[in-house]
């Protein structure tokens, strides 16, 4: 064959054009080497539907606590509207805003709150983060990846809703804690986030938490209505972690102040939370670090279903 000729050869890569040679590249990203064998944090990532069921008071009331136990991280993945800052009563000078723009390190980002668990804390009132690049999602992966290698529990405090970044980080985490209130609208929105997940990867692990119940048991009945739909329709099983009460005191924190657990540990709410721990400690096997490969690790699974966002 002449030189002409193999000049015109096609380029398997360049025939499918700019987004195919992205997807080209995903398809065989993370397949060279030797997986390697480490310990790895479990991650639990919490989640709701909608905003305003408490999701981020939860997650910052079971840093607290799970801290007292394990060696734990707690990160703020709401991108562009991070609060968790607030609620643990720290002010960061850094945020992932410069820890994915490669302008500081994660240990210069994270930060000791006062009561014990630190904080890699989310930008807030940042438009572009709001809607992170392929490019941040793959540095923030690989940054959680670092941070599971030297703890034992990594809780990602999720943005409401079903945005892409928001799914990536449920799939890429060991077990996704549901945040719902026991209406109707905020049930409805959180099996829209169970069918989305359960479409994307079907072994997902759900473990739910009724929020604000006004009587008790009530947390149970909305759970049995949610998991039942769930059942028929997804094929998902959801797991009960428990309900949390609606209770004044914390209606009277004000942003700045330390969470609750820790200022007073004996409120209806607190020892709620604390029932929440012991249970998430029964059912996720004592949350100790385990084995893993560097194909089935959290930043390879954050690499793996990015292709199908």
């Amino acid at each position: 064959m002449d030189g002409s000729a193999q000049q015109r050869q096609p380029d398997p890569k360049g025939a499918l054009g700019p987004r195919g040679k992205g997807l080209f590249g995903r398809l065989f990203d993370g397949l060279r080497g030797t997986p390697v064998a480490r310990q790895e944090a479990i991650s639990i990532a919490i989640a709701s539907g909608k905003g305003g069921t408490g999701k981020s008071f939860l997650a910052t009331s079971l840093a607290v606590l799970l801290h007292r136990q394990r060696r734990s991280v707690l990160v703020d993945c709401d991108f562009g509207l991070a609060a968790d800052h607030l609620l643990l009563g720290v002010k960061p000078t850094l945020t992932l805003q410069q820890l994915l723009a490669h302008q500081a390190t994660v240990d210069q980002v994270l930060v000791t709150s006062p009561c014990g668990p630190r904080l890699l804390p989310g930008a807030s009132g940042v438009r572009r983060m709001a809607n992170p690049s392929d490019k941040d999602l793959i540095a923030f992966a690989k940054e959680l990846g670092g941070l599971a290698a030297r703890e034992e529990v990594l809780l990602l405090d999720l943005g409401a809703g079903i945005a892409p970044a928001t799914v990536l980080t449920m799939l890429g985490a060991d077990w996704i804690v549901l945040v719902t209130q026991p209406e109707i609208a905020a049930l409805v929105d959180a099996y829209a986030v169970v069918k989305v997940v359960a479409q994307l990867n079907e072994r997902a692990r759900f473990l739910v938490v009724v929020n604000r119940v006004s009587q008790p048991g009530r947390g149970e009945l909305a759970f049995q209505r949610l998991t039942e739909v769930a059942r028929q329709h997804v094929g998902v099983q959801l797991h009960y972690l428990g309900e949390v009460p609606d209770d004044d005191a914390v209606m009277q924190q004000r942003l700045g102040q330390l969470p609750l657990v820790a200022t007073d540990p004996e409120a209806p709410t607190s020892r709620a939370v604390q029932r929440l721990v012991d249970r998430l400690l029964q059912l996720c096997g004592d949350l100790r670090p385990r084995s893993v490969d560097s194909e089935s690790g959290i930043e390879a699974r954050f690499r793996q279903h990015r292709l199908f966002l």
